[in-house]
């Protein structure tokens, strides 16, 4: 009996990716101090180069600063948008004075912030929290916010090209033959 081994194409593994309402990828995201393989932004290009794929913002997150770039397809962008971590996440932190009070020499870090993330951009196209979330504003102003309205959000994800090859909620591969 003959058997296939996988053939794996360029892929990306990233901490946090956004998906438009019709499941296309539209933000790769890359949590600092995550349990995952950290990416850089030269590696990113060499995927989207690689697969011919478009994916046109990244978000570089650690525990003070969110940025996020654009890719026009060639490059990335300097930062079009700069944000304080903490404002972002803060309204998704059940009781937070008492957070900040019992951790206040802590910073919010790894799957931690990724859910914290998670739950921001969830409200960003759903609104299941506040009826504007935070950054509304500056993510209108760089063309994001309207791609993220009811869109979906996946966590510690392979992808290649526009295809998801294995989720948190999933530890299966597809195989190409």
């Amino acid at each position: 009996m003959e058997t296939a081994n996988p053939i794996f194409r360029h892929q990306i593994s990233a901490d946090v990716i956004a998906l438009d309402k019709q499941g296309r990828v539209i933000l790769v995201a890359d949590v600092r101090g995550s349990r995952v393989v950290k990416l850089t932004l030269s590696q990113f290009t060499s995927y989207l180069k690689a697969t011919q794929t478009v994916v046109p913002f990244a978000m570089l997150v650690d525990p003070e600063t969110i940025q996020i770039v654009q890719w026009d397809g060639v490059n990335w962008s300097e930062a079009i948008c700069s944000l304080k971590t903490t404002d972002v996440v803060k309204p998704y932190i059940r009781d937070f004075d008492s957070y900040k009070r019992d951790y206040q020499h802590q910073q919010i870090t790894g799957g931690y912030l990724e859910i914290l993330l998670l739950a921001w951009l969830d409200d960003l196209a759903f609104h299941w929290k506040l009826e504007t979330p935070p950054a509304s504003k500056e993510l209108a102003a760089i063309g994001l916010l309207e791609r993220l309205d009811e869109g979906s959000t996946k966590r510690e994800v392979e992808i290649s090209g526009d295809t998801i090859l294995r989720d948190e909620l999933s530890h299966e591969y597809l195989y190409w033959a």
